[in-house]
């Protein structure tokens, strides 16, 4: 049987993996609902307005860190026990 270890680095990577897509669709569909134009490809390019950089660089991180918490809670939730720290320590 595998260790909760083994079973939360397997379960979250793969949450991870679905979070990380779902985020990138949101994020751009409601970039261009919002806006009407394509998200920024490189905000730190000097093609990139300063306030569309800034505004994509903050709601990106909000969201990703949004998701990544979700993403974290329901993994939890699905194997049953509680979010480790990010330090594993010997189980």
């Amino acid at each position: 049987m595998l260790s909760r270890k083994t079973r939360w680095i397997a379960a979250s990577g793969l949450a991870a993996i679905g979070a990380s897509f779902a985020t990138r669709s949101l994020l751009r569909r409601s970039w261009h609902a919002a806006t009407g134009e394509d998200p920024p490809l490189n905000p730190a390019s000097t093609d990139t307005a300063w306030t569309e950089a800034v505004v994509w660089t903050v709601a990106a991180s909000v969201v990703a860190g949004l998701s990544s918490l979700a993403a974290r809670r329901a993994t939890a939730h699905a194997i049953g026990g509680p979010v480790p720290s990010d330090k594993f320590g010997d189980d």
